[in-house]
């Protein structure tokens, strides 16, 4: 997870300087064909802009996420219903949508590029996931219980929100096998270093040595509990998912790594092909935020490198602090 402060301190609802208690997280989609999340942020970044503020946003491009409210800053993410509000108790978080959608009435759409549509869903959900996870830890909220993460749509259902049907409107247009009952379930695993589990009709589990000796690969598998078979019985073996995390290192795989969370706060901390400064640049940076950490090497240069999740590269991790 990449995640980077833009605070709206134009916003209204900042100046307004409102606490809460952090009692839960709601999780929305956009409603709109937008997967920049700069463009949501330019736009509310503005004293005119009094009608709405959420505690983050999830680009749908990279995954990324932005924080434009501190999480325990009251924010107007989800209204109210015959009970109350949810902006006095939950943090919000909205995803970014497909570009290639098109609503044709309330929660209704079409889509041009079902593949391309289904990777933003697939990204954003997977970022939320992580930025769940680490909320949850932050304050000591348990994911599984009654009204601690829940949708807008079930925010409504209770009560304590506007009626809306984000966000499995969109996962269920898509065709995509998500659910609020399986996202609480990811958060759980994803908090325990488990990872995420795939929708019934999409992902694969790979068992390698590791992620980057692909020739190593003793098969790919649907189902998660085939897949730490296989490793159990290949020793050295681990099983990765799509994004190249570890979920499960196997019986005599010896390597018990978990991915894990880093604070970067330098500006200009290169991203280089592999670990080691005998590898060369990629030419970006990550610029201040927090990362997660896929898997670890020796190499030159540092005492130890970290792979991103993103996939962009290798860090030097005598630069992050683990969280």
């Amino acid at each position: 997870m990449k995640l980077v402060q833009s605070i709206l301190t134009k916003n209204p609802c900042y100046t307004a300087g409102r606490k809460i208690t952090v009692k839960g997280l709601m999780l929305h989609s956009v409603g709109c064909p937008q997967p920049k999340a700069s463009v949501f942020i330019n736009n509310w970044n503005s004293p005119s802009y009094d009608s709405a503020c959420v505690h983050g946003f999830i680009d749908g491009n990279d995954g990324t996420v932005y924080q434009t409210l501190p999480w325990n800053h009251r924010g107007w993410h989800c209204g109210s219903g015959n009970k109350g509000s949810g902006n006095n108790t939950h943090v919000g978080v909205e995803m970014c949508e497909p570009a290639c959608i098109k609503y044709t009435g309330g929660a209704n759409f079409t889509c041009s590029d079902t593949a391309a549509a289904k990777a933003v869903a697939k990204r954003t959900y997977e970022a939320a996931v992580e930025l769940f996870a680490y909320l949850c830890k932050q304050y000591n909220l348990n994911p599984t219980a009654d009204g601690v993460i829940i949708s807008h749509r079930e925010g409504h259902s209770r009560g304590i929100a506007s009626n809306h049907g984000d966000p499995e409107h969109l996962w269920k247009g898509l065709g995509l096998g998500y659910t609020m009952d399986g996202f609480r379930k990811d958060v759980k695993a994803a908090m325990g270093g488990a990872g995420t589990t795939e929708p019934e009709n999409g992902g694969w589990f790979r068992v390698r040595k590791s992620w980057t000796d692909a020739k190593s690969q003793k098969g790919a598998f649907k189902v998660l509990a085939n897949a730490k078979k296989c490793a159990d019985e290949n020793p050295g073996y681990s099983v990765y998912d799509e994004s190249g995390k570890a979920v499960y290192g196997g019986s005599g795989s010896g390597s018990g790594f978990s991915p894990y969370l880093v604070q970067v706060s330098i500006t200009d901390l290169n991203i280089r092909k592999g670990p080691g400064t005998n590898y060369g640049k990629t030419g970006k940076y990550t610029g201040k935020g927090v990362f997660t950490i896929v898997e670890e090497a020796d190499g030159q240069g540092a005492s130890r490198w970290g792979k991103l999740k993103s996939g962009a590269g290798w860090i030097s991790l005598d630069y992050a602090r683990r969280i």
